[in-house]
């Protein structure tokens, strides 16, 4: 940076003698290659020396004081290629981004930047040091670019709408002020207050530009429809081929507006129906998933009660008809021989094999006494404990081979018969 600010004010010492408009232009003609090369930050600041106001008296140019930046009293191509620039530049910068601006500008002055152009301050900087204030004297092109700008960057166009309805009802008024005609009634100063008007092929053909932009751009962005049709009907610039043209493209910039709008609310409406739907099918899977688990836990019920009731209503030797049965036999075995119909109906009674979930039972039972036998007598010792767990686990390995299933149910029908056949026989001594 050091040799950069060396590198200006050498320029700044070799200049020092030079008119505003050389100056301006050997100072636009650096400024351009630095552009070209992306430098920025030096060529913003070579293009800022000659649109400010001088702060030292080395910095006068010749003939000149520093109460006026140079670029004010230069020529008109001069002044519109210097704004031109600078309005690039700055385009540029913000074209950046924030990440790739900050690295390079730092992030104050990238942001300063930046919202000086968004918020338009750079139109009253343009009109202030370039113009001296006067909104209708800013040359054509210089106030085109400006429009662009603001624009691309700005997020409301409402300063834009007024910057250039201002410039559009003072353009071409003459400046009625004697004094000032007088002190700047050189050939150098002149253009600079003159109000151009559209006396050229060229003041016509920006004054058309700014009027396209102004009616096609901005004010679409601002909603005011009726106000660019208007406007265009009652332009005294246009003629009526380009005043059906601005209409015809004003019509199908509403109508593409109205289309986007309607594209839109017809997809807002596809979203909306879709996130319902999702809605309503997460609602039934919730219900689907409530009924099922409300199944199962009944079935879970049901399951307990059966288990916990059977017995008792299908074995015929339960413990409540057995004592009505006990009742009964000692009440009336003084009188029963062992012949009787009676003692014949409880054999064959007897007789009936034992129901399914009474075997079941049984062995749970048995398997439950086997389990508390074995926590009582390994409590306390892991190693038991361990023992009695390969223990289970070899009895369930076992049960898993449907041949040991096979011959255990074998062996426990055998046993059963065996039991029934001796209660047969004891219930047959006990009648004779």
């Amino acid at each position: 940076m050091a040799a950069d600010g060396s590198s200006m004010s050498q320029l700044s010492s070799s200049t020092s003698t030079l008119s505003p408009s050389k100056l301006c232009s050997k100072t636009c003609k650096k400024a351009s290659q630095l552009f070209l090369t992306r430098r920025l930050q030096e060529s913003l600041a070579a293009i800022e020396s000659i649109i400010t106001v001088s702060q030292t008296h080395d910095d006068q140019y010749a003939n000149g004081d520093n109460s006026v930046p140079p670029i004010a009293t230069a020529q008109a191509t001069v002044r519109i290629k210097v704004w031109v620039l600078y309005i690039t530049i700055l385009n540029a910068i913000i074209e950046l981004g924030p990440e790739e601006g900050k690295a390079m500008f730092g992030h104050k002055e990238w942001k300063a930047i930046s919202t000086k152009v968004r918020d338009g301050e750079i139109w009253e900087t343009v009109v202030q040091m370039g113009y001296k204030g006067l909104e209708g004297s800013v040359d054509a092109d210089v106030v085109y670019n400006l429009g662009t700008l603001l624009l691309n960057h700005s997020p409301s166009q409402k300063l834009n709408q007024q910057r250039l309805e201002t410039y559009l009802s003072s353009y071409g008024q003459p400046n009625l002020d004697i004094e000032e005609h007088l002190e700047n009634s050189s050939s150098e100063k002149s253009p600079v207050l003159q109000n151009g008007g559209t006396d050229t092929p060229r003041d016509l053909a920006a004054r058309v530009r700014i009027i396209e932009l102004f009616t096609l751009h901005v004010l679409p962005r601002n909603e005011e429809w009726d106000y660019a049709s208007e406007f265009i009907n009652m332009s005294e610039v246009l003629d009526e081929e380009r005043k059906e043209s601005f209409l015809q493209t004003l019509d199908e910039l509403k109508e593409e507006k109205q289309q986007g709008e309607l594209r839109a609310a017809a997809l807002q409406r596809e979203k909306d129906a879709e996130l319902e739907r999702q809605i309503h099918e997460a609602e039934r899977q919730r219900a689907e998933e409530a009924a099922t688990a409300e199944r199962d836990e009944k079935g879970h019920d049901r399951s307990h009660s059966e288990v916990d009731y059977g017995i008792e209503k299908t074995n015929p030797n339960g413990s409540i008809r057995g004592k009505k049965a006990d009742r009964s036999s000692g009440s009336k075995s003084s009188s029963r021989t062992a012949f009787s119909p009676p003692a014949s109906k409880n054999a064959r009674k007897s007789d009936k094999p034992v129901s399914r979930p009474g075997q079941a039972r049984a062995l749970a039972n048995v398997l439950r006494n086997i389990l508390r036998y074995i926590s009582n007598t390994v409590a306390g010792n892991p190693l038991a404990f361990a023992r009695t767990l390969l223990f289970l686990l070899g009895i369930l390995v076992a049960f898993s081979r449907q041949g040991v299933r096979d011959r255990f149910r074998r062996i426990t029908s055998a046993g059963w018969q065996k039991i029934k056949g001796t209660v047969g026989m004891g219930v047959k001594v006990s009648y004779i």
